[in-house]
């Protein structure tokens, strides 16, 4: 079960709006950063509810530990005199990042301290940053999403440690962790959880050989899967050499071995199944029985059922950005 209350920032009023929502969708992905809640809200002149505008916040809560999982804004309504649902959506603070845009020249500076920086500047709270202690030497953000900005650092990071990150809000502050957490005390099964399931493969994305580039595109080195190659045959990239970024590490986090599985799962609902978790997961019909990268996750509650669809993966990915490392002459 989940309770959603309405909360009027003007006044400070809250409203328990559970009985006039008939369902709700809760979603994430891992290249979007920022989760929304979708309501659909009984609209009808017979019914005395509260309207609902643009800035009110929106909060749910799983039922009925009361534990918050999704607080955000509304950014646009809708009005209607006909009788029926409305639909209105929110988003969590993340969104304030996603569409601020700054201009930042870093220098000898870790991406943790780039992240605290600017999301003071966004007047967003930070609840965790993962520790890299990683030394950024340059980095010049022109006009980038602050968001960018602060995944352009980690990126930086990937390639000299070759950890996989990402960013969320977490208890209302902004976090980055290193992607490796699991979803405790649930299991995708064939035999109790999971109404379907679904997996494509396709080979479009393997990469099983780097070339390693110095400045003036000559070939200093390289990387390679030999198993990969022996399997599928050749699929080269090429990876330009950065300073103070060890080259075979980098060209090395740039490699795609197997070809791109896409599984998709609809299951039993559980809240702590959402995107860049990795989750269990056995399933005789396909064959798959192991832990499983979640890339996007959608929770449904309608007629006090929680379902999910979820769209899984084999390797954690991550939300990579690029920026400057010198100004343009």
């Amino acid at each position: 079960m989940i309770a959603i209350l309405l909360t009027k920032p003007q006044t400070g009023i809250v409203y328990n709006i559970t009985q006039a929502v008939s369902s709700v969708k809760w979603s994430g992905a891992y290249n979007k950063a920022c989760r929304q809640l979708e309501i659909s809200y009984i609209n009808s002149k017979y019914i005395s509810v509260p309207r609902i505008a643009a800035g009110d916040i929106l909060s749910a809560y799983d039922y009925p530990s009361m534990d918050e999982i999704f607080y955000g804004m509304i950014f646009g309504t809708e009005r209607s005199s006909a009788i029926g649902t409305l639909t209105y959506t929110a988003y969590d603070p993340m969104k304030h990042l996603l569409e601020s845009k700054g201009q930042y020249v870093f220098s000898n500076i870790t991406p943790e301290a780039i992240a605290q920086q600017v999301c003071a500047d966004a007047q967003v709270p930070v609840r965790f940053l993962y520790p890299t202690g990683v030394n950024i030497k340059s980095l010049i953000c022109n006009n980038m999403t602050y968001y960018d900005i602060i995944m352009a650092a980690y990126t930086k990071a990937k390639k000299i440690l070759n950890k996989t990150f990402f960013a969320m809000i977490y208890k209302r502050g902004f976090s980055v962790y290193h992607a490796k957490w699991f979803v405790k005390g649930f299991v995708l099964s064939d035999r109790s959880t999971i109404y379907s399931s679904d997996i494509t493969e396709n080979f479009t994305s393997v990469v099983n050989r780097i070339q390693i580039l110095d400045d003036k595109n000559k070939i200093v080195g390289q990387v390679q899967d030999a198993d990969s190659i022996s399997r599928f045959g050749i699929f080269q990239d090429t990876y330009t050499q950065e300073q103070g970024v060890d080259p075979a590490t980098a060209a090395g986090t740039k490699l795609k071995t197997l070809p791109d599985q896409e599984i998709k799962i609809d299951a039993v609902g559980d809240i702590n199944c959402i995107a860049n978790y990795f989750v269990p997961l056995h399933d005789a019909a396909t064959g798959l029985n192991s832990r499983y990268f979640i890339e996007s996750d959608e929770h449904t509650w309608q007629n006090g059922i929680h379902t999910m669809s979820l769209k899984l993966r084999f390797d954690a990915i991550m939300d990579t950005k690029d920026a400057s490392e010198e100004e343009e002459k």
